[in-house]
C-alpha cells in the first residue's frame, strides 16, 4: 500500500493535532523501570517507521462527529494509541511464531533479544493497550477491544493449524484473515464511531468499512509477496517470501491449488514444506493468472468498503477514506 504525498498531506491537514498527540503518548509510555522503558521504546520504534494506518483511521472517523469536544477528542486519541499498541504487540508475537529476522527495515525484537524476552514484552504492550482503552470509560469499546484480542489470537492459531495444508480453500483463507487482520481494522473504525457518539447504523457501516478494508489490505499484502520481489522487505515490513517458506499458504497459492492442485509444479514442495524459490513461484502465479484472480477478490473488498461510505454525506473526510481504500491495491 502506498499513500501518495498529496493524500498524506490531506490527512495531516485534518488530523495533525490528534496524530501528534497520539505519537507523543506512544513515545512516552512508562513502565516504571528504565530498562523496561528502553526495551519498549525499541518495540514502539517500529510504529514510528510504519504508516500508523489503523489509528489514523480511528482518528479520521472520530473527526466525522458533529459532537466533537475536548473529551471526545481525548478518548479517540487514547483509543488510537491502544489500537497501535495492540497491532505492535501482535507483530512482536507474529515474528516469534514466524522466526522472522526483520521488521520494517531493522532486526526484529525476537531476533535481537530472543523469543522469551519478546513474548514477555509483547504481553506487556498488550496490557498497556488495554489500559488506554480503559481510559475511554466506554464499556462497549472495552468489550470490542477484548474480543479483538481473542480474534487476533484465533487468526494466528488458525494460520499455524493450516500450514502446508494444500486442501485449504479460499473460504478458509478469508475466514483466517478476517480474524487475524480485518478484525483490528473493524475495531479501529467501529470504536472510533462509537466514541464519536454516532448512531448505531453509522457504527455498523463504519465497522463494515473497516472489515472490508482489512480484507483488502491483507490480500494485496500477500500478493506483493510475489510481485514485489526486488525488495527484501514487503509493505508490512516483514521478510519477503517468509510466509510460503513457513508453510503459510496465501490467496494466490491457494487459488493455484484449489481446482487442480497437482498441475501446480510446486505442489510437492508446498506439501512437504521444502524450500521454495519465491521468484519462480511468483512467475508461475503471474503467468497462470492466479495473481490477477487474487487481485480481483481484493478489489471486490475495496469496492465493498467504498460502498459502506455511501451512507454518509459527502465531505473531505469521506473523500479521504475512499481514497485510502483505493490506495490499498
Amino acid at each position: 500500500m502506498v499513500i501518495s504525498t498529496s493524500l498524506t498531506n490531506r490527512i495531516n491537514n485534518v488530523i495533525n493535532v490528534e496524530l501528534d498527540l497520539m505519537k507523543k503518548k506512544l513515545t512516552e509510555l512508562d513502565f516504571e523501570d528504565d530498562y523496561i522503558n528502553d526495551l519498549a521504546k525499541e518495540i514502539i520504534s517500529t510504529s514510528k517507521q510504519g504508516k500508523l494506518f489503523r489509528p489514523m483511521l480511528t482518528i479520521l472517523i472520530g473527526k466525522m462527529s458533529e459532537q466533537m469536544d475536548e473529551n471526545i477528542s481525548l478518548n479517540i486519541v487514547n483509543l488510537a494509541v491502544a489500537i497501535e499498541l495492540l497491532h505492535t504487540a501482535s507483530l512482536v508475537h507474529d515474528d516469534i511464531v514466524d522466526n522472522a529476522t526483520q521488521r520494517r527495515g531493522k532486526e526484529s525484537f525476537n531476533y535481537v533479544y530472543g523469543n522469551h524476552m519478546a513474548v514477555m514484552m509483547g504481553d506487556m504492550i498488550f496490557a498497556k493497550a488495554g489500559m488506554f482503552v480503559f481510559d475511554t470509560f466506554n464499556i462497549e469499546v472495552m468489550n470490542k477491544f477484548g474480543s479483538t484480542i481473542v480474534d487476533l489470537s484465533m487468526g494466528q492459531l488458525l494460520e499455524m493449524k493450516s500450514r502446508n495444508n494444500i486442501k485449504q480453500s479460499k473460504e478458509n483463507y478469508l475466514y483466517r484473515i478476517r480474524k487475524k487482520t480485518a478484525s483490528l481494522f473493524e475495531t479501529a473504525t467501529w470504536s472510533g464511531s462509537v466514541l464519536a457518539n454516532m448512531n448505531t447504523n453509522a457504527n455498523e457501516k463504519l465497522g463494515q468499512f473497516g472489515m472490508n478494508l482489512g480484507h483488502a489490505f491483507q490480500i494485496f499484502d500477500d500478493i506483493r509477496d510475489f510481485t514485489d520481489l526486488n525488495n527484501k522487505i514487503n509493505n508490512s515490513g516483514k521478510n519477503i517470501g517468509i510466509d510460503i517458506n513457513n508453510g503459510i499458504l496465501t490467496l494466490p497459492v491457494i487459488l493455484s491449488l484449489e481446482n487442480n492442485s497437482q498441475s501446480n509444479p510446486f505442489y510437492n514442495a508446498i506439501k512437504s514444506n521444502e524450500e521454495i524459490n519465491v521468484n519462480d513461484l511468483g512467475v508461475y502465479l503471474i503467468h497462470e493468472g492466479f495473481i490477477q484472480q487474487a487481485s480481483s477478490i481484493g478489489n471486490m473488498y475495496i469496492q465493498k468498503a467504498i460502498n459502506n461510505l455511501k451512507h454518509f454525506k459527502s465531505n473531505e473526510i469521506k473523500n479521504i477514506l475512499s481514497d485510502i481504500a483505493n490506495s490499498i491495491k
